[in-house]
């Protein structure tokens, strides 16, 4: 059997003061990465020098991204990606030594793996020192509840324990074991593809709209189902590790109305974008989980408005 061969991604904006973090921990791997895709776009901080000082020591791929979202800079990235499997690097994370390694050893273990992702833990800076920690960033989410827009899920993914339902929303037992156990519960800090199970997806496409590109995970982990891989978390010893920086400037960790009305537009969205995949989605489901966001109006109307403009636009 060939040996794999990995193409490790990193989408970036901002992070000239982080990238170094980043691209220091695929320097320092067991075994180097054979290319390092890079999708830059723009923004007057430097970053292009950063790059330009790795690429004496690492097979950098550098693109660069003159307009659109993070979810077509993924796009780019992964239609430009060469070899076996996708490992997926955020540009303010950094990855322990044996990060490919022991994802090279979970795809050879784990034949019909497609998509698999590891355990993320939270760091910080202290004058330029990385700080590590055991606390765990990918925290599980809370049990499911037993109500018809989180209850069925998606036939693809009967036995998870992290699930997709019928109306587009993401369902869980809530339970984070040790272990390897199939779950589509994978974030784009730290998680690998098999080239294979995602090549020819629109990702661009179904997230012309958004502004977060939030649980486009998910969308990936059904394309892979879809084409008959099995998804995997890995929590533990076997779990490839990464240490998220913790700052304010992220996508999905700032704050206000229009930060919130973003993301919950994005999960609204899911059901329309499985829809264009040809899931089996339930509109019952769908409009009763729309129908709930009303009594969240007070509390959280950015929740309503963000459900409302996914059910007017259609994805």
């Amino acid at each position: 059997m060939n040996a794999l061969k990995v193409s490790v991604v990193i989408v970036t904006y901002k992070r000239a003061w982080a990238l170094p973090h980043s691209l220091s921990s695929l320097v320092s791997q067991t075994r180097a990465p054979d290319e390092v895709v890079i999708v830059l776009k723009p923004s007057g901080d430097e970053s292009e020098k950063v790059i330009s000082k790795f690429s004496q020591y690492l097979p950098i791929k550098l693109l660069v991204q003159r307009e659109g979202n993070v979810v077509q800079a993924y796009q780019m990235a992964i239609d430009n990606a060469s070899y076996d499997i996708i490992l997926f690097l955020d540009d303010d994370a950094f990855a322990e030594e044996k990060w490919i390694e022991k994802y090279i050893n979970l795809f050879e273990t784990l034949p019909n793996a497609g998509g698999i992702g590891g355990d993320v833990y939270v760091a910080s800076l202290n004058k330029n020192s990385l700080i590590r920690t055991r606390v765990l960033f990918n925290k599980p989410p809370k049990p499911t509840r037993n109500i018809i827009y989180r209850r069925r899920r998606l036939p693809e993914f009967a036995n998870y324990d992290c699930w997709i339902s019928a109306a587009g929303l993401l369902g869980s037992k809530g339970v984070s074991r040790i272990g390897v156990y199939k779950s589509i519960g994978l974030i784009g800090t730290n998680m690998g593809f098999r080239r294979e199970a995602i090549m020819g997806y629109p990702i661009a496409e179904l997230y012309k709209r958004s502004r977060k590109g939030f649980r486009f995970e998910q969308i990936l982990a059904y394309y892979t189902r879809k084409k008959g891989f099995d998804v995997y978390e890995v929590r533990g010893p076997q779990a490839p590790i990464v240490w998220h920086l913790v700052h304010k400037q992220s996508l999905t960790r700032s704050r206000g109305f229009w930060h919130e009305f973003w993301l919950y537009y994005d999960e609204y969205a899911m059901f329309w974008r499985l829809k264009k995949l040809r899931a089996e989605v339930s509109l019952l489901a769908y409009l009763v989980s729309v129908g709930s966001a009303l009594r969240s109006l007070r509390r959280r109307p950015a929740q309503l408005l963000g459900a409302l403009y996914a059910l007017i636009s259609r994805c």
